[in-house]
């Protein structure tokens, strides 16, 4: 597999363990995926906890928006996704005990996953308590950390309280248009959707000195799509699967 080319370990190893929780983030550890990513957003009492869905149901079998209770209503709360597994260990995460746990250990790749207006501030608040501002980490470097997002205005809100650490735009598909927003408001990456990333998007973005990775994998034939445009690399929820497909398609190509 080429160097340049990173998988990323989509909410954790969330193929084989429930997402976004920290057996999940602790197996892609292990697995030798250093590279993972999850989403935050805020309880009612604005404390940023790790959890992909707006309805706390289909993670945790309890009915509810995140937004509407308070940290201490969910933090018991074990977020197993349906998998059949009996361990006590499947808590929402807070976002600061993440930080503390894999310090200098992992690459974060930090979506802010709500539109909520204090989201960005809270997040770079708790960064910075934590000591993980301005790590000068490399894209896929222990250490680092990348703020993503889908919603441009919560980017935008974050380039505004910070100017330093590097972020990254979630969209479908990169236009002419979309690269200049990332020029203007200083936007480090841009993040296509796995099948519709293609070399002539990606040499477009690499002239205007922005990288890009790649989202939304859902089969063999969209991670190879994402290899062969010459990406940087891309989130999967099966990181194990990822490289050997992909060492397989170079040993083939040869």
């Amino acid at each position: 597999m080429k160097k340049e080319f990173n998988i990323i370990a989509h909410r954790g190893f969330s193929e084989l363990s429930p997402e976004n929780t920290f057996p999940a983030f602790d197996l892609a550890i292990s697995s030798g995926f250093h590279n993972f990513e999850f989403d935050v957003q805020l309880t009612k009492d604005h404390v940023p906890v790790v959890i992909h869905d707006f309805d706390l149901y289909r993670t945790t079998g309890v009915k509810g928006l995140v937004s509407e209770k308070n940290y201490t209503e969910i933090q018991n709360l074990q977020a197993k996704n349906r998998f059949k597994v009996k361990d006590d260990h499947y808590l929402i995460p807070k976002l600061e005990d993440v930080l503390k746990k894999y310090s200098g250990i992992s690459n974060l790749h930090l979506e802010l996953k709500s539109r909520d207006q204090e989201l960005p501030e809270i997040v770079l608040e708790t960064l910075r308590k934590n000591s993980w501002l301005d790590s000068k980490k490399g894209i896929y470097e222990p250490g680092g950390i990348t703020i993503s997002s889908f919603f441009l205005e919560q980017i935008i809100r974050f380039r505004k309280l910070n100017q330093k650490e590097r972020t990254a735009w979630l969209l479908e598909k990169i236009t002419t248009y979309d690269l200049e927003i990332c020029v203007d408001q200083e936007i480090n990456l841009i993040c296509p959707r796995a099948k519709f990333s293609n070399i002539d998007s990606v040499n477009k973005a690499k002239e205007k000195n922005i990288l890009v990775r790649n989202w939304g994998v859902s089969n063999k034939k969209d991670l190879i799509t994402a290899y062969n445009s010459e990406s940087t690399g891309t989130t999967v929820d099966w990181p194990s699967k990822g490289k050997e497909i992909l060492k397989d398609h170079e040993n083939n190509k040869g």
